[in-house]
């Protein structure tokens, strides 16, 4: 048989293979002995070589995972480290406001969601103590429904983040709060002045430090202000020796807090 008429036959043959003759023939083909065109010695490489290549691998990460442990302490020891060793920073709740009439909706729900937890106050370790947080302290801010919104005066809850170990200096070495204070800035032009006043005076220092202590309720302060109409800034700060507070403003992960009015 010539040369060109054995390649019309082969090829005659392929133009007739059905498409799942072609599959079938894919997966095992007898004549050449493959499977998914490889053969029996062409898998037992492939296979061994992802077995060692995958092997190592695990070991690898393995072995990392076990240095990294090695350098986690404990939860009932706290952590090595911590950048916010020094400044604790401080969340506003409204981040800002404005009189209209969702903005003050939204505020209201805010604020009833976040004092949800303290509705049914739990007691936990605080020192040699036993201390629980009582919502009313935060006074007209934590009253339903209104939560201290009139026609001209609205309400913040200032909480601080939790620091592990954090115990805060105040120069009053006597005194029971770490004092927060709020006070209007970019009110130059309105007179009179908003009136700030900060409910509670400050958070408990009884509450410090916090060592995931169970059922530990961070304690909060109430701010409330008035000329809701107008627009200004109200800037609040952590006032405690052993924190630092940046002059710039809007200055993030310190303690202090800046909320945009109207």
């Amino acid at each position: 048989m010539e040369k060109n008429d054995l390649y019309l036959e082969k090829y005659s043959v392929v133009a007739k293979t059905t498409l799942w003759q072609g599959f079938s023939r894919a997966v095992y083909n007898p004549r050449e002995k493959t499977v998914f065109f490889r053969t029996k010695q062409s898998w037992y490489k492939i296979i061994l070589f992802y077995l060692c290549f995958y092997g190592c691998l695990a070991g690898f990460f393995a072995i990392c995972l076990g240095v990294f442990l090695t350098t986690v302490p404990p939860l009932d020891v706290g952590p090595k480290y911590t950048m916010y060793n020094l400044n604790p920073g401080l969340v506003a709740t409204p981040a800002s406001y404005s009189n209209a009439a969702a903005s003050v909706n939204s505020s209201r729900f805010q604020i009833a969601r976040l004092l949800t937890p303290y509705r049914n106050p739990k007691s936990f370790q605080c020192g040699n103590n036993t201390c629980t947080f009582n919502v009313n302290n935060l006074g007209a801010c934590a009253s339903s429904p209104a939560y201290g919104f009139s026609q001209d005066t609205a309400c913040i809850i200032v909480q601080m983040n939790l620091v592990w170990g954090w115990i805060p200096e105040i120069a009053n070495k006597n005194g029971n709060y770490v004092p927060l204070d709020c006070q209007a800035v970019k009110a130059e032009s309105l007179d009179p002045k908003p009136t700030v006043t900060v409910i509670n005076t400050g958070f408990l220092k009884q509450y410090y430090p916090w060592t995931r202590q169970e059922n530990y309720q961070k304690p909060l302060v109430a701010v409330q202000f008035n000329r809701i109409n107008e627009k200004y800034q109200i800037h609040c700060k952590l006032n405690a020796t052993n924190v630092q507070i940046s002059s710039a403003p809007n200055k993030l992960s310190e303690a202090q807090v800046f909320v945009e009015i109207n």
